[in-house]
């Protein structure tokens, strides 16, 4: 009898990442006094979001994988897409091929859980933390939590608890430390009391304090230029991430050969054996590879939108004055031009690095993924103008996606994943972070998990 309470609590109620989601929305609405009917509804959109983020997840990472493994099968070269939500799922099927199905995603969850509340305590204490920032990005936060949980299981090998617990610190100190130091320049720029909470918050403070030593913002500010109004469609994320998409496809068709583009039309889930003409072909993998971003992201901002609701109300109600951190989003309205600017000499600074990955002959070749290359060089670039004009704009953009190419295949490396989350803060900060779990693991004789 008591084993199978423990089941249904565990494995077929808390183990279910969609069910779970579901009962930390319900409780948040409730918490803020909201009636019934309307916690019912946001715990079921919360539910159902977490399933098309899944499907969408998944398609996305069987089919791209579909293009690494010809990359490999033709090169012998190993390749890793560059893109956040598929590291986080990623990781998950590793733990859940050897902890049993759903594990990953609940472990995740929880360790999300964990880190809020240890945020909460940290800004509650900022007397003494001087932490002073409350982490709202829900989208970042779910991947963040995710990939801190894959990184301490795979190098510690421990059970639930005590990886939630590690894991849950770890991205609590990220997400507080870091969003606190952005509050001055984000207000310089906003005039806002909020500050921007998502994956480049180490290089956007970089590029705060670097900026103003490298350009004059008052004579260079991109703001007061005009640009092409060609440039104007770089701004659509659908249209940007098919051409991303369209560019990658067609690279790793160029290097793959005949061969292996056969075998693609015929791979299980593709199955485009009528598409002999290999433009057609190409276009289609574009399209669907983007189709796919598409179905995962609005899957995304189903429960994100509702469990950001639960977490604002709560963290309110708990710490009025706290500073709200907020995806990096929230300001690009502040700043159009530069937003295009860095998307731009982000997108240079990955083809070089790609360049040299292969000059160099690395056995790791990645493909650029439209939401780090666009949303961590858009969010720099800001940050590099306000404090230093364009031309600061342009170097630290240009080395920041150098970097993303470089830190990200060391990352791949030492996880031995098929996709990185690629973000600057990920190529970099979370590069050592991870390098010094494997250390600890490796000085404990702890076997890596997975």
């Amino acid at each position: 009898m008591l084993n199978s309470i423990l089941d249904l609590l565990l494995k077929q109620i808390f183990g279910q990442p969609f069910l779970l989601m579901a009962i930390i929305v319900f409780i948040g609405y409730i918490a803020m006094k909201q009636k019934v009917s309307k916690a019912i509804a946001g715990a079921a959109k919360a539910s159902i979001g977490i399933i098309v983020m899944g499907m969408g997840s998944g398609a996305l990472i069987a089919n791209f994988g579909k293009l690494l493994t010809a990359l490999q099968n033709a090169t012998g070269i190993q390749g890793a897409g560059l893109n956040t939500y598929p590291t986080m799922t990623a990781g998950y099927e590793k733990m859940d091929a050897i902890l049993g199905e759903g594990t990953g995603a609940a472990w995740g969850i929880y360790t999300l859980l964990v880190a809020f509340i240890l945020n909460l305590v940290l800004v509650a204490l900022r007397k003494f933390t001087r932490i002073r920032a409350v982490y709202l990005t829900g989208n970042a936060m779910i991947v963040q939590a995710g990939i801190s949980t894959y990184i301490v299981w795979r190098f510690l090998g421990l059970g639930m608890l005590p990886t939630v617990l590690i894991a849950a610190v770890v991205t609590a100190l990220y997400w507080g430390i870091c969003s606190t130091l952005l509050i001055e320049p984000t207000k310089k720029i906003t005039g806002a009391d909020f500050t921007v909470a998502h994956q480049q918050m180490v290089v956007d403070y970089i590029a705060y304090k670097v900026a103003p030593k490298i350009g004059n913002p008052e004579k260079d500010d991109i703001e007061k230029k005009k640009l092409p109004e060609s440039l104007n469609f770089l701004q659509d994320n659908i249209i940007a991430t098919a051409l991303v998409m369209f560019i990658s496809t067609a690279i790793i068709m160029l290097v793959v050969g005949k061969e292996q583009i056969d075998w693609l039309r015929g791979a299980e889930g593709l199955n485009q054996a009528g598409l002999t003409n290999n433009v057609v072909f190409l276009i289609w993998i574009a399209i669907t590879l983007t189709a796919n971003i598409v179905v995962l992201l609005s899957g995304v901002r189903m429960f994100v939108g509702e469990l950001m609701m639960s977490f604002k109300g709560i963290s309110e109600k708990l710490l009025p004055g706290a500073v709200a951190g907020v995806d990096c989003a929230a300001i690009f309205a502040f700043a159009p031009k530069s937003v295009v600017l860095g998307l731009l000499f982000g997108a240079l600074g990955q083809i070089i690095g790609l360049v040299g990955l292969l000059v160099f002959k690395s056995p790791i070749f990645l493909v650029p993924g439209f939401i780090p290359l666009f949303f961590d060089n858009a969010t720099i670039a800001i940050f590099a103008n306000k404090f230093g004009g364009w031309k600061a704009a342009a170097l630290i953009c240009t080395a920041n996606g150098l970097v993303q190419i470089l830190g990200s295949a060391l990352a791949v490396k030492m996880m031995e994943i098929t996709w990185w989350q690629g973000s600057a803060d990920y190529a970099t900060i979370w590069v050592v972070i991870i390098a010094i779990f494997k250390g600890i693991g490796s000085l404990l004789g702890i076997p890596i998990a997975g």
